[in-house]
């Protein structure tokens, strides 16, 4: 005899099927908002800089000292096709940026795509690094338009990643580059003459060292003395 099931018990059943249902998009929505809440590490495409960030306690990259030459190799490795190919919004407070230092003296309207990385952007490179001039009095509210504009504004570059807020001479964004910071940027050192080095042996040296003290790098180095050279 076959057994008689209730409406009652038919109506829980269901219940049941919905509540584990929706248990199940509940989790996926939970797995959802976990991904997208846990920030990304920092990238810079320069792996020793991304090596330094991984390890240090802050969130953002700050910058200080002469910072220039450390922001033109990290946008050139940012935006060009021959590394992380992407683009970022740059809050310049300083006046002193000038994209013509990114730029090679053989650029042409297309990256170069060789072997050997190139040390430089081109002019079509350039419109993905979106540079914005604040005051000091507007940075806040430039850095809260910055989102809405890189993900909805009227610009070129939505086909690539936008990587981050690069704020000069001020506070804020991913990576920022003022008179405080944990990464200091300095040139390299040159070794001065040895002991007993006579006056007569040194100005016979003067050619060389000169070279030497021309072909300088720079050092980017953080409380602890870890870093790395590289030169421009």
């Amino acid at each position: 005899m076959a057994t008689m099931i209730s409406s009652t018990e038919v109506h829980g059943a269901r219940l049941l099927r919905e509540i584990a249902a929706e248990e199940g998009s509940l989790e996926d929505l939970l797995t959802t908002l976990r991904q997208t809440l846990t920030p990304s590490p920092l990238r810079t495409g320069i792996p020793a800089l991304d090596t330094l960030c991984t390890h240090h306690s802050s969130q953002k990259l700050s910058i200080t000292g002469r910072t220039l030459p450390l922001l033109h190799k990290m946008l050139i490795h940012l935006i060009s096709p021959a590394y992380l190919k992407g683009t970022v919004a740059l809050l310049d407070l300083t006046g002193r940026f000038s994209p013509s230092h990114l730029l090679s003296s053989s650029s042409t309207t297309t990256s170069t795509t060789s072997n050997s990385p190139p040390p430089s952007l081109t002019k079509a490179d350039l419109i993905h690094i979106h540079v914005f001039k604040p005051t000091k009095a507007t940075l806040q509210a430039t850095l809260d338009s910055i989102e809405n504009y890189m993900l909805y504004g009227e610009h070129k570059s939505h086909a690539r990643e936008w990587l981050g807020t690069i704020v000069n001479g001020g506070v804020g964004g991913d990576i920022n580059l003022g008179w405080r910071g944990w990464l200091r940027v300095e040139r390299e050192e040159v070794s001065g003459f040895g002991e007993g080095v006579s006056v007569e042996e040194a100005w016979g040296e003067r050619e060389r060292r000169g070279e030497v003290v021309d072909a300088r790098g720079w050092r980017a180095e953080d409380e602890e003395g870890i870093g790395f050279v590289w030169r421009s």
